[in-house]
């Protein structure tokens, strides 16, 4: 393969243009007097200064005044308009245990957990479903992955909710709950 390089172009031609060293201002005359500044007497008062109805933020000001906001009637009848209000954030209400239901909460002590006298906790985020009804179980901590695997079981077979609801409509919520398991003495 060869390659062939594109032509060359000649240099673009320039010239020097020279300005003269320190030109006399355009707007002004050249005068060689420089101003005498005048004395006052200490005892001369201040020169009087002139009196303005403006502000110093007067000058930035865009257009005639305008008038208030007068709200339109409403036709016919010779009311005001109710003026605009937005509506109402939409409530939520959290999901809660389901009183009937309440000793399912309380998962099955492993038996290789009693018998070995282990103790621990599990925190579990559980997904509610709009009937009430546990979706899923994400472990957040425990202290023994058997807590957690039972914890999990029971959650999605018998746990029960009162749905959560957005201006009374059921909704899907997620939930941090907290099992402890304890021996009995």
């Amino acid at each position: 393969m060869t390659f062939v390089s594109p032509p060359k172009t000649p240099p673009l031609p320039t010239h020097w243009v020279y300005l003269p060293k320190n030109p006399p201002p355009v707007d002004q005359p050249e005068t060689k007097e420089k101003p005498q500044p005048t004395q006052r007497a200490i005892s001369d008062p201040p020169p009087p200064q002139p009196t303005t109805t403006s502000t110093p933020f007067d000058q930035f000001r865009a257009g005639p005044e305008v008038a208030p906001y007068t709200p339109p009637l409403i036709p016919g009848t010779g009311t005001v308009t109710p003026p605009y209000v937005p509506p109402a954030d939409p409530v939520f209400v959290k999901a809660r245990q389901d009183p009937r239901f309440a000793a399912a909460f309380h998962p099955n002590y492993p038996p290789s957990l009693v018998r070995d006298g282990l103790e621990g906790d599990v925190t579990v985020r559980v997904t509610i479903d709009p009937r009430g009804r546990v979706s899923a179980v994400e472990m957040v901590s425990a202290t023994n992955p058997v807590f957690f695997e039972e914890t999990k079981r029971q959650a999605l077979r018998s746990w029960r909710f009162i749905a959560a609801t957005r201006d009374g409509v059921a909704v899907e919520s997620v939930q941090t709950m907290t099992v402890h398991f304890r021996l009995e003495e």
